[in-house]
């Protein structure tokens, strides 16, 4: 019992650890930063964000992810006519 509580205190002190600081947060970025971050991406990695539009709350919130995961694939992007909206986007 001692042994799994001591393993139980070392695992939550290396997860307590872990730095997070070099993960962007997208939703904080200007479009302008979003532009340099996507020019060295590929298409299915860039990010896009859209405005979540929710109606029980007055307060908007923005979703970024990439075009993968958002749209599901490049090519439906495609068809869905977003990819002149992503910033750092040239055909």
């Amino acid at each position: 019992m001692a042994r799994s509580f001591g393993l139980l205190a070392i695992g939550l002190l290396l997860v307590s650890c872990v730095d997070v600081s070099d993960v962007p947060n997208f939703e904080r970025m200007s479009a302008e930063e979003l532009a340099e971050y996507n020019n060295s991406r590929s298409l299915s990695q860039m990010i896009v964000c859209a405005q979540d539009e929710r109606s029980f709350s007055r307060v908007r919130r923005r979703r970024c992810a990439t075009v993968e995961q958002m749209y599901g694939s490049a090519q439906q992007a495609e068809q869905l006519g977003v990819l002149n909206q992503i910033p750092g986007y040239t055909q």
